[in-house]
Parts: structure tokens; sequence; C-alpha cells
């Protein structure tokens, strides 16, 4: 998926797994098309939407394709989360080990590292339970290297494009385990360069990191919307009602652009309850 792509970035991103996969479907919601020769990479189908559709629907965009052109499994990647070089194989032998113990796997993905602090993301308050050597069983996983059968799609159904960016991966996991009991894991002894927001900040001896007032507005909204389904976990909604809360005064008095965090965060809210 493509917004905008620091190339320098995503370049890497391209080497490194075009040649793990069989096809490599980019979907493109940047304001322009990219001005790259993508024709170097041989397996490479690039696809221009024409703006900022969200990822959902970019996602879906994905799903559709190699639905129809009956692959058996999909592999997400943002554009700044570099994978290492033997991902796609390690994430299909572990895969394949839970398959075959006949657990209904939803997907499964690398431990994402946070590259500007070279720490692991890990839940502060649902870690998940590790129930095999190096696999930990969560209740989500993040959407970027995340590798799930094709034929799960068909049983849950596609990404919810409402959502547009924000907990849009999330809401598919909680979604496929209501419906249809599937199971989510992490390996732990595989990683993925991830980075989470534009910029990590101390506060006291935790960082959190910070979105620009654009996606403030859908985490909130997103927030409220899911904030009444009985799928969506209850940790996740006391654990961000506490965040949001803190966010709501702490964006507007102390970090820039203050009126914008104001107004975005204020109409997510709005947005979110009443449309």
């Amino acid at each position: 998926m493509l917004y905008n792509p620091n190339w320098e970035v995503t370049h890497k991103v391209l080497e490194s797994i075009y040649k793990q996969v069989d096809t490599v479907f980019i979907v493109d919601n940047s304001p322009n098309a990219q001005e790259v020769d993508f024709s170097v990479y041989k397996n490479i189908v690039y696809h221009f939407i024409g703006g900022n559709k969200g990822i959902a629907a970019a996602q879906n965009i994905g799903i559709n394709y190699f639905k129809q052109n009956k692959y058996a499994f999909i592999i997400f990647f943002d554009q700044d989360s570099i994978p290492p070089i033997d991902l796609v194989e390690h994430l299909y032998k572990k895969y394949k080990f839970l398959y075959e113990k006949r657990i209904k796997v939803g997907g499964i993905a690398p431990r994402p590292y946070n590259r500007r602090e070279k720490k692991i993301y890990k839940g502060t308050i649902k870690k998940g339970k590790e129930v095999f050597p190096n696999i930990t069983e969560v209740t989500e996983i993040i959407s970027s290297a995340s590798f799930i059968p094709i034929q799960n799609f068909e049983i849950v159904g596609n990404m919810e494009e409402d959502l547009f960016i924000d907990a849009v991966d999330f809401e598919w996991c909680w979604r496929a385990t209501h419906r249809a009991n599937f199971r989510f894991f992490i390996c732990e002894d595989i990683f993925l360069s991830h980075q989470l927001g534009e910029k990590d900040l101390s506060i006291g001896v935790k960082k959190i990191a910070i979105h620009s007032p654009f996606r403030q507005y859908y985490r909130y909204r997103n927030f409220f919307k899911l904030l009444i389904r009985n799928y969506v976990p209850l940790y996740w909604k006391i654990s961000n009602l506490i965040k949001y809360t803190f966010k709501y005064f702490y964006l507007p008095l102390c970090i820039s652009p203050r009126k914008e965090y104001f107004y975005k965060i204020n109409k997510g809210i709005y947005d979110g309850l009443l449309k």
C-alpha cells in the first residue's frame, strides 16, 4: 500500500519482498501516480487508485485481485515496513506447523519492532500467550506483514472500508474470531522493522506515538464507532478510552498545530457518535 512514499525506504521494502513472493500487487493511494519504472521487477503489478480512498479500500482491491487469480495466501505490507529476506518462508512454515495441529489460523505475523527506538512493540495490557515455542497467540495482528490464507476473506468478508485507515486490521481480526473462531499468532523469532506514528514522544518513562491531526480524526472517530460493537475486546475499549482521554487534552495544549488537533479530535468524536 502506497501513499506519498519515501522511495528510499519503499525501495528497500520492494527489494526485500519481491523475491519472496509470486506477485507483488502495489495499490497506490497517493494523489498522483508514481513516476517509477516498475518493469525492472518482473512480478510487480502497479494499480493507481486516483486519490486517497483509505487503506481498507486499497487492501480490498489487493484481496480481490488475489482471489480472482486463485492465490492461496496474501501478505500485506506498508510502504515503510522493511521485512527480512526470509520472512515469507518463515511465516509459511509457522502457519503450516499450526495448520497441521488443526488450528484455525486467521493470520500470522512477525514481531514488529520500533526502528527509531530499537525496541519491540508489545502490548502493555494484552501481551498474548505463548502457545508453542516462539509462537504467541494474540487477539489481533497489525496489517503490515500479516500472512493470511485468501480463503479466510471468503468466510469473514473483506476489510471494512468505512473505517478508512485506523483499526482496520484489528477490526478484521476481531470479526474473524467472532464469526469463525479464527485465531491469530505472532512469531517471536522473526522481526519486522516498523514505525507507528510520525514521531515518538517521551512522557516520563513512557513513549507514545504521535500521529498527525488527520490521523487523530480517524482514531477518535473509529474508537467511538467500534465502542458499541460486542465483538470488540473490552481491554481495547478501556485502554483506548484512557489513552484518548489523555490525548484529548494533551495534544491541543502541547503539540503543534494545536488548533488543528482540537478541531480534528472533536470532529472525530462528533462523527463517531452521530454519523
